[in-house]
């Protein structure tokens, strides 16, 4: 299991940077096209770190499509929205490897 973590909880990680990036920029100016993009990649953050065994992440990004779903249905507003970004975030962040020294 440590190869496993070693080998793609790095890539996990910087793609899942990068989508949490396009949902912040959608939560400035919500729009259907924009958070429907977000809702998929929040969707792809839960089914990727499910694989990874990454239990606590998937609950958070699940949360965080749902909000992403009411939003562009005008059931919820932006600030529940960023909320649960920020929640899921936090849990990446706290998964993160350290990166590694340059020579």
């Amino acid at each position: 299991m440590d190869d496993l973590y070693a080998k793609f909880l790095p890539q996990f990680t910087a793609l899942a940077r990068d989508r949490m990036q396009r949902a912040y920029e959608a939560a400035e100016r919500p729009e259907s096209a924009a958070l429907n993009a977000v809702m998929r990649d929040l969707h792809g953050i839960a089914g990727e770190a499910g694989l990874l065994g990454l239990a606590r992440i998937v609950p958070l990004a699940r949360a965080a499509e749902d909000h992403a779903k009411r939003l562009r249905d005008g059931h919820a507003d932006t600030g529940a929205f960023l909320g649960a970004l920020n929640e899921l975030g936090s849990a990446l962040e706290a998964i993160t490897p350290p990166a590694k020294p340059k020579d």
